[in-house]
């Protein structure tokens, strides 16, 4: 994971599936939170006849903050919704990274996004944390 901000990112102590169901929980406390996609990606590689190890997509919004987003830029429509990717590596250490707010902040010039950057940044990596906390 080259060049990737570490705030972002952690390591699990679970399962990939266990870890996607925890983050899936917490979000689950916000109402205003949309749960858009869960993609099993083991699924979507069989499809081609090719086999992956553990790995998730969990595709997730707050409807009260992406218009604030969208209005200040709507090209951040292409990072949104926030995705969340869980996988097993190659050691067997599973990870949960999601997008990197920082660089959509800075990428779509949102000085932000009217305040919704701001509320990402207490959330998300609470969320995270809790997610891997044991």
């Amino acid at each position: 994971m080259k060049n990737i901000n570490q705030r972002w990112v952690r390591k699990s102590p679970y399962s990939v599936r266990e870890t996607a169901d925890r983050l899936l929980a917490k979000l689950s406390e916000f109402p205003e939170v949309m749960i858009i996609a869960d993609v099993n990606q083991q699924d979507v590689a069989a499809l081609s006849n090719m086999k992956i190890d553990d790995a998730v997509c969990l595709l997730f919004q707050n409807t009260k903050l992406v218009g604030n987003l969208l209005s200040s830029n709507i090209e951040v429509g292409f990072t949104l919704p926030i995705k969340a990717f869980i996988w097993k590596d190659k050691k067997g250490q599973v990870w949960i990274r999601c997008n990197d707010i920082d660089a959509m902040d800075e990428d779509y010039d949102l000085n932000g996004g009217q305040g919704a950057i701001e509320a990402i940044y207490n959330l998300l990596p609470g969320w995270l944390d809790y997610t891997v906390s044991e």
